[in-house]
């Protein structure tokens, strides 16, 4: 069997992984130099992603292959990062408040060490409760949102602060996974892959549904 290799620091993209049946080792690429500015969102999640593969692949074998993503939450004022402060996140989660943003995840699969490769983005868009100062001081207090995209995980605590979501839930916890498996076959992985179902979440606590949206916000 061929090895494929995540690189990534996420548990969340390897439990994703995991639940579609994928047998995978990991290796945590370094911290990303970052994309030039003024590259639109759409690319540069794609770029990150790549910079990832291309780090760990170059310290793998030939013939391994190295599937890596990234993550990207756009805002009504543009991308969202880690917000590292309860500060930042409260500005974050007041900007999100009772609106639509979209998240966008790149995902990059590639063969160590020819490099052949395949990019794709995937899309979904967010609608958030318009909840109150308190529900938000109570999430920012658990410290969940202060190391993710946009200040909240959407399979977590943030999950009660959204209302729905429109297109594939698990590309915005952080890997479309069918999109993962198709580029895996773009880049030459010659076994067949099992096809990935649906992400539901399975929260350990009741939450608010998310139901579809009639259309997706695209930004």
């Amino acid at each position: 069997m061929m090895r494929i290799v995540l690189a990534s620091s996420s548990p969340r993209r390897r439990e994703l992984l995991t639940r579609a049946g994928i047998r995978f080792t990991v290796v945590e690429p370094p911290e990303d130099g970052g994309v030039p500015p003024g590259v639109c969102a759409d690319l540069a999640v794609q770029l990150l992603a790549r910079q990832k593969a291309v780090a760990v692949a170059a310290t793998l074998p030939p013939g391994t292959f190295v599937l890596a993503a990234d993550t990207i939450v756009v805002g009504p004022s543009g991308p969202l990062g880690k917000p590292q402060t309860p500060q930042r996140a409260r500005e974050m989660l007041t900007e999100l408040r009772g609106r639509r943003h979209t998240v966008l995840t790149g995902v990059c699969a590639m063969q160590a060490p020819e490099r052949k490769e395949a990019l794709g983005v995937s899309r979904s868009a967010v609608k958030m409760h318009p909840f109150s100062e308190n529900d938000m001081d109570t999430y920012v207090a658990s410290g969940e949102p202060l190391d993710r995209a946009g200040a909240y995980a959407i399979q977590g605590g943030g999950g009660d602060l959204v209302e729905a979501v429109a297109g594939r839930v698990d590309t915005v916890i952080g890997l479309d996974v069918p999109l993962a498996l198709r580029l895996l076959a773009q880049a030459g992985y010659p076994e067949p892959l099992p096809r990935a179902p649906d992400v539901s979440l399975t929260p350990p606590r009741p939450r608010r549904p998310l139901t579809p949206m009639r259309s997706a916000s695209r930004v």
